[in-house]
């Protein structure tokens, strides 16, 4: 439990960065599908092997592409499953715990101006915080409980 109560305030201390990341591995799927070479003149070192395979330098890149595609999809579509699923947590939060994790997490500040914005102690605040994320806890890490 303590495992995933660290990797769950990692997880939202990093919330900005992983969505960026999502956006930038989405730049780079699109610059996939843009450049492609092509064919070009016929180059004579291309020959069959003994298997009949060829090995065309069009086919290498078509397949090289796909395989980049296809790593860099899965590696997005991870990204945003654990977006989607903060979301969601965050969204069954009240209004007051819901600006803690934002105030806190997503826009890093202490502990001292949370209380100040949301008119609380600042102990209670640090409490309020462990409360919140233990309720996250079994909300985002569903199968490693």
């Amino acid at each position: 439990m303590q495992d995933n109560y660290r990797k769950l305030e990692g997880i939202l201390y990093n919330y900005k960065n992983i969505i960026a990341e999502i956006k930038n591995i989405d730049i780079e799927i699109i610059d996939l599908q843009q450049e492609y070479t092509g064919c070009g003149a016929i180059n004579y070192k291309e020959k069959s092997s003994p298997t009949n395979k060829f090995n065309s330098t069009v086919e290498n890149e078509i397949v090289s592409k796909e395989k980049q595609m296809t790593y860099l999809q899965n590696m997005r579509d991870g990204k945003q499953r654990l977006i989607n699923q903060i979301n969601n947590a965050i969204e069954a939060l009240a209004e007051n715990e819901r600006k803690l994790i934002e105030l806190r997490y997503f826009d890093k500040l202490h502990f001292k101006e949370i209380a100040l914005k949301l008119n609380i102690n600042d102990t209670y605040c640090m409490q309020l915080k462990s409360k919140v994320i233990n309720k996250l806890i079994p909300m985002i890490f569903i199968t490693k409980i």
